[in-house]
Protein backbone atom coordinates (compact mmCIF):
# COMPACT_ATOMS: atom_id res chain seq x y z
CA UNK A 1 0.00 0.00 0.00
CA UNK A 2 1.41 3.12 -0.84
CA UNK A 3 1.99 5.86 1.42
CA UNK A 4 -0.45 9.49 1.25
CA UNK A 5 1.65 12.40 0.28
CA UNK A 6 -0.54 15.56 0.05
CA UNK A 7 1.54 19.33 0.29
CA UNK A 8 -1.23 21.80 0.24
CA UNK A 9 -2.09 23.44 3.41
CA UNK A 10 -5.97 24.03 3.86
CA UNK A 11 -7.32 26.98 5.57
CA UNK A 12 -11.32 26.84 6.19
CA UNK A 13 -12.32 30.69 6.73
CA UNK A 14 -15.53 33.08 6.33
CA UNK A 15 -13.59 35.78 5.19
CA UNK A 16 -11.13 34.49 1.76
CA UNK A 17 -9.81 37.90 1.22
CA UNK A 18 -8.26 38.29 4.66
CA UNK A 19 -6.68 34.88 4.61
CA UNK A 20 -5.53 35.09 0.81
CA UNK A 21 -3.67 38.85 2.33
CA UNK A 22 -2.19 36.19 4.53
CA UNK A 23 -1.12 33.63 2.55
CA UNK A 24 0.30 36.60 -0.27
CA UNK A 25 2.28 37.70 2.50
CA UNK A 26 3.52 34.53 3.76
CA UNK A 27 4.46 33.52 -0.16
CA UNK A 28 6.19 36.62 -0.40
CA UNK A 29 3.55 37.24 -3.67
CA UNK A 30 3.42 41.09 -4.60
CA UNK A 31 2.68 40.88 -7.61
CA UNK A 32 -0.24 37.80 -8.76
CA UNK A 33 -1.71 36.80 -11.67
CA UNK A 34 -5.37 36.31 -10.54
CA UNK A 35 -7.42 33.62 -12.90
CA UNK A 36 -10.98 33.41 -12.30
CA UNK A 37 -14.07 33.02 -14.98
CA UNK A 38 -16.41 36.10 -15.76
CA UNK A 39 -18.89 35.14 -13.78
CA UNK A 40 -17.02 35.11 -10.51
CA UNK A 41 -15.04 38.31 -11.29
CA UNK A 42 -18.79 40.13 -11.79
CA UNK A 43 -19.88 37.99 -8.72
CA UNK A 44 -17.18 38.76 -6.19
CA UNK A 45 -16.26 42.78 -7.90
CA UNK A 46 -12.88 40.78 -8.14
CA UNK A 47 -11.50 43.95 -10.07
CA UNK A 48 -11.94 46.04 -6.42
CA UNK A 49 -10.03 43.40 -4.65
CA UNK A 50 -7.08 42.86 -7.40
CA UNK A 51 -5.61 44.76 -10.17
CA UNK A 52 -7.68 44.59 -12.64
CA UNK A 53 -5.15 44.54 -15.50
CA UNK A 54 -3.39 41.26 -13.37
CA UNK A 55 -6.66 39.51 -14.26
CA UNK A 56 -7.51 36.61 -16.89
CA UNK A 57 -11.51 35.74 -16.71
CA UNK A 58 -11.81 34.57 -20.26
CA UNK A 59 -12.26 30.99 -19.16
CA UNK A 60 -14.42 28.06 -20.96
CA UNK A 61 -16.52 25.27 -19.41
CA UNK A 62 -13.75 22.65 -20.65
CA UNK A 63 -10.52 24.21 -21.18
CA UNK A 64 -9.04 23.45 -24.33
CA UNK A 65 -5.75 23.56 -25.61
CA UNK A 66 -6.77 27.19 -27.26
CA UNK A 67 -8.01 28.61 -24.54
CA UNK A 68 -5.39 27.54 -21.86
CA UNK A 69 -2.95 29.01 -24.69
CA UNK A 70 -4.56 31.70 -24.24
CA UNK A 71 -4.35 32.56 -20.73
CA UNK A 72 -0.60 31.19 -21.14
CA UNK A 73 -0.15 34.04 -24.01
CA UNK A 74 -1.54 36.70 -20.87
CA UNK A 75 0.89 36.45 -18.84
CA UNK A 76 3.89 36.75 -21.35
CA UNK A 77 6.21 39.43 -20.60
CA UNK A 78 4.33 40.40 -17.54
CA UNK A 79 6.27 40.27 -14.14
CA UNK A 80 4.11 38.11 -12.12
CA UNK A 81 5.63 36.50 -8.79
CA UNK A 82 2.38 34.21 -8.31
CA UNK A 83 -0.57 32.86 -9.39
CA UNK A 84 -4.31 33.21 -7.16
CA UNK A 85 -6.91 31.09 -8.95
CA UNK A 86 -10.58 31.67 -7.71
CA UNK A 87 -13.52 29.34 -9.67
CA UNK A 88 -14.22 26.20 -10.16
CA UNK A 89 -12.71 23.01 -11.62
CA UNK A 90 -12.28 24.74 -15.03
CA UNK A 91 -10.26 27.95 -13.72
CA UNK A 92 -7.98 25.65 -12.01
CA UNK A 93 -7.33 23.31 -14.88
CA UNK A 94 -6.28 26.32 -16.28
CA UNK A 95 -4.37 27.64 -14.00
CA UNK A 96 -2.02 24.91 -13.69
CA UNK A 97 -1.67 25.10 -17.32
CA UNK A 98 -0.69 28.55 -16.76
CA UNK A 99 1.65 28.03 -14.04
CA UNK A 100 3.50 25.04 -15.77
CA UNK A 101 4.41 27.67 -18.35
CA UNK A 102 5.86 30.12 -15.93
CA UNK A 103 7.69 27.20 -14.25
CA UNK A 104 9.53 26.27 -17.62
CA UNK A 105 9.40 29.20 -19.56
CA UNK A 106 7.82 26.79 -22.54
CA UNK A 107 4.74 28.07 -24.01
CA UNK A 108 3.65 24.87 -25.82
CA UNK A 109 0.89 23.45 -24.55
CA UNK A 110 1.72 19.83 -25.71
CA UNK A 111 5.46 20.32 -24.56
CA UNK A 112 4.28 21.27 -21.20
CA UNK A 113 1.84 17.83 -20.77
CA UNK A 114 5.39 15.97 -21.49
CA UNK A 115 7.56 17.43 -18.59
CA UNK A 116 8.62 15.31 -15.72
CA UNK A 117 11.82 16.96 -14.83
CA UNK A 118 11.51 19.41 -12.45
CA UNK A 119 10.54 22.68 -12.67
CA UNK A 120 13.06 25.52 -13.53
CA UNK A 121 11.17 27.76 -11.18
CA UNK A 122 8.12 26.95 -8.40
CA UNK A 123 5.26 29.53 -8.99
CA UNK A 124 3.57 30.38 -5.55
CA UNK A 125 -0.09 29.26 -5.50
CA UNK A 126 -3.10 29.93 -3.56
CA UNK A 127 -6.33 28.31 -4.87
CA UNK A 128 -9.61 29.38 -3.64
CA UNK A 129 -12.32 27.04 -5.11
CA UNK A 130 -16.11 28.52 -6.17
CA UNK A 131 -17.75 25.40 -6.09
CA UNK A 132 -18.37 22.43 -4.77
CA UNK A 133 -17.07 19.60 -6.95
CA UNK A 134 -13.90 19.59 -8.02
CA UNK A 135 -10.95 19.35 -5.16
CA UNK A 136 -8.59 20.72 -7.82
CA UNK A 137 -7.57 23.18 -4.96
CA UNK A 138 -5.37 20.21 -3.16
CA UNK A 139 -4.12 18.15 -6.29
CA UNK A 140 -0.99 18.31 -8.71
CA UNK A 141 -3.23 17.73 -12.34
CA UNK A 142 -5.76 19.68 -14.36
CA UNK A 143 -7.36 18.40 -17.47
CA UNK A 144 -7.07 20.45 -20.94
CA UNK A 145 -9.17 18.90 -23.84
CA UNK A 146 -7.78 18.84 -27.43
CA UNK A 147 -10.67 19.94 -29.63
CA UNK A 148 -9.00 19.17 -32.82
CA UNK A 149 -8.26 15.35 -31.68
CA UNK A 150 -11.40 15.44 -29.70
CA UNK A 151 -9.57 13.75 -26.62
CA UNK A 152 -8.92 14.77 -23.20
CA UNK A 153 -5.51 15.38 -21.60
CA UNK A 154 -3.91 15.38 -18.12
CA UNK A 155 -1.20 18.11 -17.60
CA UNK A 156 0.25 16.58 -14.06
CA UNK A 157 3.59 17.56 -12.07
CA UNK A 158 4.57 17.68 -8.80
CA UNK A 159 5.12 21.41 -8.74
CA UNK A 160 1.87 22.16 -9.56
CA UNK A 161 0.46 21.37 -6.26
CA UNK A 162 -0.74 24.80 -4.93
CA UNK A 163 0.37 25.83 -1.42
CA UNK A 164 -2.62 26.84 0.04
CA UNK A 165 -5.97 26.37 -0.79
CA UNK A 166 -8.48 28.23 0.89
CA UNK A 167 -12.01 27.30 1.42
CA UNK A 168 -14.79 29.98 2.38
CA UNK A 169 -18.16 28.62 1.44
CA UNK A 170 -19.85 32.18 0.67
CA UNK A 171 -18.07 31.86 -2.45
CA UNK A 172 -20.48 28.75 -3.17
CA UNK A 173 -23.77 30.93 -2.13
CA UNK A 174 -24.25 32.19 -5.90
CA UNK A 175 -24.29 28.83 -7.44
CA UNK A 176 -27.16 27.63 -9.51
CA UNK A 177 -28.81 24.66 -8.43
CA UNK A 178 -28.11 22.68 -11.52
CA UNK A 179 -24.29 23.65 -11.13
CA UNK A 180 -24.29 23.06 -7.96
CA UNK A 181 -25.97 19.33 -8.11
CA UNK A 182 -23.59 18.72 -10.89
CA UNK A 183 -20.36 19.66 -8.94
CA UNK A 184 -21.67 17.46 -5.68
CA UNK A 185 -22.27 14.43 -8.36
CA UNK A 186 -18.48 15.29 -9.68
CA UNK A 187 -17.44 14.93 -5.40
CA UNK A 188 -19.12 12.12 -4.83
CA UNK A 189 -17.52 10.14 -8.19
CA UNK A 190 -13.84 11.48 -7.29
CA UNK A 191 -14.96 9.78 -3.50
CA UNK A 192 -16.04 6.70 -4.70
CA UNK A 193 -13.27 6.59 -7.14
CA UNK A 194 -10.77 6.55 -4.56
CA UNK A 195 -12.43 3.98 -2.61
CA UNK A 196 -12.22 1.63 -5.79
CA UNK A 197 -8.96 1.86 -6.91
CA UNK A 198 -5.70 -0.08 -7.12
CA UNK A 199 -3.83 3.14 -5.41
CA UNK A 200 -6.15 3.20 -2.80
CA UNK A 201 -4.05 3.79 0.91
CA UNK A 202 -5.89 4.12 4.56
CA UNK A 203 -5.29 7.55 4.66
CA UNK A 204 -7.01 8.48 0.64
CA UNK A 205 -9.87 5.86 1.84
CA UNK A 206 -10.71 7.74 5.12
CA UNK A 207 -10.65 10.90 3.40
CA UNK A 208 -13.02 9.32 0.37
CA UNK A 209 -15.19 8.19 3.44
CA UNK A 210 -15.65 11.13 5.51
CA UNK A 211 -16.78 13.47 1.63
CA UNK A 212 -19.55 10.51 1.04
CA UNK A 213 -20.60 10.58 4.50
CA UNK A 214 -20.78 14.49 4.53
CA UNK A 215 -22.76 14.41 0.61
CA UNK A 216 -24.93 12.15 1.90
CA UNK A 217 -25.84 13.34 4.90
CA UNK A 218 -26.44 16.92 3.23
CA UNK A 219 -28.17 16.19 0.07
CA UNK A 220 -31.65 16.20 2.10
CA UNK A 221 -30.88 19.86 4.20
CA UNK A 222 -29.19 21.46 0.71
CA UNK A 223 -31.98 20.28 -1.34
CA UNK A 224 -34.71 21.60 0.90
CA UNK A 225 -32.69 25.42 1.14
CA UNK A 226 -29.51 25.49 -1.19
CA UNK A 227 -28.58 28.74 0.03
CA UNK A 228 -27.68 28.12 3.88
CA UNK A 229 -23.99 28.51 4.57
CA UNK A 230 -23.95 26.03 7.03
CA UNK A 231 -24.97 23.25 4.25
CA UNK A 232 -22.65 24.41 1.86
CA UNK A 233 -19.41 24.84 3.64
CA UNK A 234 -19.84 20.96 5.08
CA UNK A 235 -20.33 20.48 0.87
CA UNK A 236 -17.31 22.30 -0.18
CA UNK A 237 -15.57 20.72 2.41
CA UNK A 238 -16.86 17.63 1.17
CA UNK A 239 -15.25 18.54 -1.95
CA UNK A 240 -12.22 19.57 -0.66
CA UNK A 241 -11.33 16.01 1.18
CA UNK A 242 -12.48 13.97 -2.48
CA UNK A 243 -10.06 15.99 -3.87
CA UNK A 244 -7.57 15.19 -1.13
CA UNK A 245 -8.72 11.77 -1.67
CA UNK A 246 -8.24 11.39 -5.16
CA UNK A 247 -4.91 13.64 -4.88
CA UNK A 248 -3.04 9.73 -4.29
CA UNK A 249 -5.32 7.71 -6.10
CA UNK A 250 -6.13 9.70 -9.56
CA UNK A 251 -9.59 8.74 -10.70
CA UNK A 252 -11.21 5.06 -11.77
CA UNK A 253 -13.23 3.84 -14.18
CA UNK A 254 -16.53 6.23 -14.01
CA UNK A 255 -13.98 9.17 -14.84
CA UNK A 256 -12.70 6.48 -17.67
CA UNK A 257 -15.90 6.30 -19.43
CA UNK A 258 -17.06 10.27 -18.93
CA UNK A 259 -14.41 11.74 -21.30
CA UNK A 260 -16.03 10.82 -24.67
CA UNK A 261 -19.76 11.72 -23.06
CA UNK A 262 -18.27 15.25 -22.32
CA UNK A 263 -16.30 15.37 -25.67
CA UNK A 264 -19.07 13.98 -28.15
CA UNK A 265 -22.32 15.16 -26.69
CA UNK A 266 -21.04 18.24 -24.18
CA UNK A 267 -22.15 16.67 -21.04
CA UNK A 268 -21.23 18.59 -17.97
CA UNK A 269 -18.22 16.56 -16.39
CA UNK A 270 -20.16 16.64 -13.24
CA UNK A 271 -22.83 14.12 -15.28
CA UNK A 272 -20.71 12.84 -17.15
CA UNK A 273 -18.26 11.49 -14.21
CA UNK A 274 -21.19 10.16 -12.17
CA UNK A 275 -23.75 9.06 -14.57
CA UNK A 276 -22.59 5.51 -14.26
CA UNK A 277 -21.68 5.55 -10.39
CA UNK A 278 -24.41 3.29 -9.23
CA UNK A 279 -23.93 0.48 -11.73
CA UNK A 280 -20.25 0.80 -10.36
CA UNK A 281 -20.86 0.50 -7.43
CA UNK A 282 -23.14 -2.60 -7.16
CA UNK A 283 -20.23 -4.29 -9.35
CA UNK A 284 -17.63 -3.25 -6.92
CA UNK A 285 -19.10 -3.52 -4.40
CA UNK A 286 -17.49 -6.84 -2.71
CA UNK A 287 -14.21 -5.81 -3.16
CA UNK A 288 -15.03 -2.66 -1.15
CA UNK A 289 -17.06 -3.94 1.43
CA UNK A 290 -15.68 -2.39 4.68
CA UNK A 291 -15.80 0.96 3.09
CA UNK A 292 -19.68 0.97 1.68
CA UNK A 293 -20.06 -0.83 5.48
CA UNK A 294 -18.85 2.64 6.94
CA UNK A 295 -20.39 4.71 4.66
CA UNK A 296 -23.99 3.09 4.82
CA UNK A 297 -22.76 3.06 9.46
CA UNK A 298 -22.17 6.65 9.49
CA UNK A 299 -25.33 7.72 7.30
CA UNK A 300 -27.32 5.19 9.00
CA UNK A 301 -28.26 3.26 5.73
CA UNK A 302 -28.95 0.01 4.09
CA UNK A 303 -26.79 -0.34 1.08
CA UNK A 304 -30.18 -0.19 -1.03
CA UNK A 305 -30.52 2.83 0.32
CA UNK A 306 -27.54 4.19 -0.29
CA UNK A 307 -28.15 3.52 -3.61
CA UNK A 308 -31.67 5.40 -3.57
CA UNK A 309 -30.24 8.32 -2.05
CA UNK A 310 -27.21 8.99 -4.64
CA UNK A 311 -30.21 8.05 -7.05
CA UNK A 312 -32.18 10.70 -5.72
CA UNK A 313 -29.54 13.57 -5.73
CA UNK A 314 -30.04 15.19 -9.16
CA UNK A 315 -34.12 14.05 -9.05
CA UNK A 316 -36.00 16.97 -10.71
CA UNK A 317 -33.31 18.87 -11.29
CA UNK A 318 -30.92 17.31 -13.72
CA UNK A 319 -31.43 14.14 -15.99
CA UNK A 320 -28.98 11.33 -15.62
CA UNK A 321 -29.98 9.26 -18.60
CA UNK A 322 -27.52 8.89 -21.73
CA UNK A 323 -30.73 9.05 -23.71
CA UNK A 324 -31.66 12.35 -22.60
CA UNK A 325 -28.90 14.14 -23.21
CA UNK A 326 -28.81 13.14 -27.28
CA UNK A 327 -26.53 9.67 -27.30
CA UNK A 328 -28.32 7.51 -29.87
CA UNK A 329 -28.01 4.01 -28.58
CA UNK A 330 -26.16 3.11 -31.43
CA UNK A 331 -23.52 4.92 -30.65
CA UNK A 332 -23.01 3.17 -27.43
CA UNK A 333 -20.45 0.44 -29.20
CA UNK A 334 -17.98 3.62 -30.30
CA UNK A 335 -18.21 4.90 -26.73
CA UNK A 336 -17.42 1.77 -25.09
CA UNK A 337 -14.08 1.57 -26.88
CA UNK A 338 -12.82 5.14 -26.33
CA UNK A 339 -14.02 4.18 -22.58
CA UNK A 340 -10.44 2.86 -21.79
CA UNK A 341 -8.28 5.71 -21.17
CA UNK A 342 -4.93 4.45 -19.75
CA UNK A 343 -4.29 5.86 -16.14
CA UNK A 344 -7.33 5.59 -15.07
CA UNK A 345 -9.77 2.28 -16.48
CA UNK A 346 -7.04 0.50 -15.21
CA UNK A 347 -6.76 2.14 -11.75
CA UNK A 348 -9.93 -0.04 -11.22
CA UNK A 349 -10.51 -2.25 -8.47
CA UNK A 350 -13.24 -4.63 -10.33
CA UNK A 351 -11.13 -5.38 -13.87
CA UNK A 352 -14.11 -4.00 -16.55
CA UNK A 353 -13.79 -5.56 -20.04
CA UNK A 354 -15.86 -3.85 -22.84
CA UNK A 355 -18.41 -6.50 -22.44
CA UNK A 356 -19.22 -5.05 -19.13
CA UNK A 357 -18.93 -1.29 -20.02
CA UNK A 358 -21.35 -2.14 -23.00
CA UNK A 359 -23.74 -3.21 -19.61
CA UNK A 360 -23.12 -0.30 -17.80
CA UNK A 361 -23.68 2.06 -20.47
CA UNK A 362 -26.76 -0.06 -21.41
CA UNK A 363 -28.13 0.20 -17.46
CA UNK A 364 -28.08 4.37 -17.58
CA UNK A 365 -29.89 4.36 -20.82
CA UNK A 366 -33.39 4.90 -19.96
Amino acid sequence: MSMYYNPVEVIETNNWQKECINAQKSLGIQNPLVITSNGNLKRQKLSTVFNPKSIFSNILPNPTFKSCKEAIDFNLNKEFDGVITIGGGSVMDTAKAVMASMGTGIIDLAELLAITEPYEKITPSIFIPTTHGTGGEVTMWGTVWNMDEKKKYSISHPDLYPNVAILDGNLTLSLPLDISIITMMDALSHSFEAIWNKNANSTSTSYAIEAITLIIGNIEKFKNNPYTLKTRKKLLIAANKAGLAISNTKTAAAHSISYPLTIHYGMPHGVASSITLIPLLKTSRESVKDSLEKICYNNNLTFEQLIESIRLIPQNILSFTLKDWGIPRDQLPKLVDESFTKGRMDNNIVELTKHKVKSILEQVYN
